[in-house]
């Protein structure tokens, strides 16, 4: 079990752990409008004992446990402990009173003030467990989503994590049951966008553009489509440049420059691309632009360092390997680099130093032994 479904596990027994039982003594009568339901036994009935004291304190009278309280604790079981041994019996309570726990539920979620989002993804998880289905899994999802962007907004990052990530794979959900659901479409976008899965966001919002029939809504999403090109552009580009396409990435990612200049990972992808067709001084300018942006960026000083290599400047080439060793000191490849530095510049024992160093970290290292081998002739 991942982090994530723990902390979710965690959080329903905590709330399971909330509630509390009264128990109805056999022929005890509930009634709900004109329909009345009787117990042909001893029957738990589970509240939630804070959300009761709040109600008995609002009435006029003491009225005691009400119907609504009933409910609440009902819900509150169907979505934290589905193996709950009396759930049958609230079915038939229910059904006998003709409530239906379904449209009540959506009810609630969608009148849940922020300071009740968590009650409102107990609710969620309780209208998915009685009927899952496209349009259960998108209100479970948007509570999800609404705690995981109240938590971003509080600065806790970890949970907003897991809750908007627990959206997500509801979102999909809804496209299980109907491909053809605009909502989930118009909501999975806006997940992808936040979390830097700029293709996927386009690749969603065009089926949105496909699927929904709300004018207002597929303006938004064409004008939210336009201002996602240029990050759909960079995502494309530097696949590219990672499957070893410099030439095609750099189209995509050059005319970037002008306007996301600041977007040191842009101008990094730039200079490995420039590095993977060997025009090493213009790599050189990219990675130390990103060295202007990001003092410390590990990769860019690598990348540096290599074309530096690669040009014959190898005191260079080793105090940029040895800033980036000071960074990440058990490194086996930067150990690597320096030693060929060191090895090209005729600087044998520093070189040789460093590829023990190096197999230290990894005896099984292929370059680091191919280096000791030339190092030994």
């Amino acid at each position: 079990m991942n982090k994530k479904d723990e902390y979710f596990q965690e959080l329903y027994e905590k709330k399971r752990n909330d509630i509390s039982f009264i128990s109805l003594k056999k022929g005890a009568a509930i009634k709900f409008k004109d329909r009345t339901f009787k117990t042909d036994k001893e029957l738990p009935i589970p509240v939630r004992i804070q959300r009761l004291l709040e109600d008995i304190k609002k009435q006029d009278e003491m009225d005691g446990i009400t119907l609504n309280n009933i409910i609440d604790g009902i819900i509150y079981i169907i979505g934290t402990d589905t193996n709950f041994g009396f759930l049958q019996d609230y079915e038939r309570m229910l059904e006998d009173l003709n409530f239906g726990i379904e449209s009540y539920i959506v009810y609630c979620i969608n009148n849940f003030e922020e300071d009740e989002y968590e009650d409102a993804v107990i609710y969620g998880k309780a209208l998915v467990n009685t009927s899952e289905n496209e349009k259960s899994c998108f209100a479970y999802a948007s509570v999800l989503e609404n705690m995981g962007l109240k938590y971003a907004g509080e600065g806790s990052e970890q949970k907003s994590q897991y809750y908007l990530e627990e959206a997500n794979i509801y979102y999909e959900k809804c496209l299980d049951y109907d491909d053809k659901f605009a909502l989930a479409y118009y909501k999975l976008g806006f997940y992808y966008k936040r979390s830097g899965q700029y293709v996927k966001a386009e690749l969603a919002w065009n089926k949105h553009q496909l699927t929904d029939d709300d004018a207002l809504r597929v303006d938004e999403i064409r004008n939210e489509m336009i201002l996602l090109k240029p990050y759909v552009d960079f995502e494309n580009g530097y696949n590219l440049v990672l499957k070893e396409k410099p030439e095609e990435g750099l189209d995509l990612l050059l005319p970037l420059v002008k306007e996301f200049g600041s977007w040191w990972n842009l101008l990094f992808f730039i200079g490995l691309a420039y590095r993977m067709l060997e025009q090493y001084d213009i790599a050189e300018t990219y990675f130390e632009n990103v060295l202007k942006l990001e003092e410390d960026q590990k990769d860019t000083l690598n990348e540096l360092g290599l074309c530096k290599l690669c040009r014959g400047k190898y005191v260079e080439a080793a105090e940029l390997f040895t800033d980036l060793l000071n960074i990440d000191p058990g490194n086996c490849e930067v150990f690597c680099n320096r030693a060929v530095a060191y090895m090209y510049n005729d600087q044998l024992d520093r070189a040789g130093e460093d590829i023990q160093t190096a197999l230290k970290i990894n005896p099984n290292d292929s370059v680091a032994l191919s280096i000791k081998e030339e190092l030994d002739k």
